[in-house]
């Protein structure tokens, strides 16, 4: 049962939540992960695993949502940079593994 973080007594209560969160982070990054494995085998060469225009729409959503869910938007696109920076090397590997590309 989780708890508001004002409802939170203790330190305690609070790593509990914490720990509890980052579980379900690691779960929606799981399943986010399963669609880029798909997009690479979708991909047909390494050089399609950066489109420009996609990341800045990603960073622009991502940012938007972050304020209106009062996260620092310039946190959420560092975030989520990192992400995409993973991405496209995970997709570049893959695709060029599949096809004996470089």
């Amino acid at each position: 049962m989780s708890k508001a973080p004002a409802d939170c007594a203790t330190k305690e209560d609070i790593r509990a939540e914490i720990d509890r969160l980052d579980g379900e982070l690691i779960g929606l990054l799981a399943s986010r992960f399963g669609y880029v494995r798909r997009m690479a085998e979708l991909k047909a060469s390494p050089e399609e695993a950066v489109v420009p225009a996609r990341i800045d729409e990603v960073l622009s959503h991502v940012a938007a949502r972050a304020g209106t869910a009062g996260l620092d938007p310039d946190l959420a696109r560092s975030l989520w940079s990192k992400l995409i920076d993973w991405n496209i090397a995970f997709e570049r590997k893959a695709i060029a593994e599949r096809t004996g590309g470089n």
